[in-house]
């Protein structure tokens, strides 16, 4: 039987992020991504949803801002309850790290959190 899984990515439109969101979505995870690029961000979901067939969570924020990232933070949680793993981007922004904060509590045993570059 298949579990769903939860990938949550800090910085997931373009780049290294995207790839990941891409990578992630063809395993079978859900993807939950946040990122300050509003037009790349939809494309990206829409693109993954039609591939997929599979509902996607874009969040359109800034990963310096406390009050983006606990917003983020909090409907990741609301809708998925769990996380399987988390990715943020430290090169994009200085307060993307607070995520790891606000969620480690819901990783999973054996998740994985790691920052990208």
């Amino acid at each position: 039987m298949w579990k769903k899984k939860i990938c949550v990515i800090v910085g997931g439109a373009n780049g290294r992020g995207k790839s990941l969101v891409e990578e992630y979505a063809g395993r079978r995870y859900y993807i939950a991504f946040m990122d300050t690029d509003k037009e790349h961000g939809k494309l990206l979901k829409e693109k993954i949803e039609k591939r997929y067939g599979r509902k996607v969570f874009f969040f359109h924020g800034d990963a310096d801002s406390e009050e983006d990232l606990e917003l983020f933070a909090g409907a990741v949680i609301g809708q998925y309850r769990k996380v399987d793993c988390l990715y943020y981007r430290t090169d994009i922004a200085v307060r993307s790290g607070e995520i790891e904060g606000l969620l480690k509590h819901y990783v999973k045993n054996n998740g994985k959190i790691e920052t990208i570059c």
